[in-house]
């Protein structure tokens, strides 16, 4: 699995944000501060390598043909396995108990919040089914 760097974190942060729109390379820059143009070049060229992004189509971007992207579901997967392999760096520090709260106190959206609730107790009760 692909360990990520700071830039292509930032990358697929800014695609997944926007993810029902593909965006051009100029788009990425304009929406995450610290990025220049080459930098976000080159990285969408290793994450297109590495089947983390496509290629969703061609658009006029000014006077030139622009490639737009798209993060594909396999991003998606290694953002969490990236996360999980951060976490267990830290498991003796910070309890999943905590990793929990600090999670869930991100969140501002009163009704989001009871959908994240629901759903962690459905997988808690899967979890707690498994183990009997």
């Amino acid at each position: 699995m692909a360990q990520l760097n700071p830039r292509e974190l930032d990358v697929l942060n800014v695609l997944w944000k926007k993810s029902d729109d593909a965006l051009t390379s100029t788009d990425i820059v304009n929406e995450q501060r610290g990025l220049t143009q080459s930098t976000v070049i080159a990285v969408l060229r290793k994450l297109l390598q590495d089947n983390l992004v496509e290629v969703a189509g061609v658009t006029h971007s000014g006077k030139v043909l622009s490639r737009t992207y798209r993060p594909t579901e396999e991003s998606k997967n290694v953002i969490l396995q990236n996360f999980a392999e951060q976490y267990s760096h830290f498991k003796n520090v910070v309890s999943k108990t905590q990793l929990f709260d600090a999670i869930l106190a991100i969140e501002q959206e009163p009704e989001q919040m009871k959908k994240e609730i629901a759903d962690i107790k459905d997988l808690l009760t899967k979890y707690e089914k498994k183990k009997k």
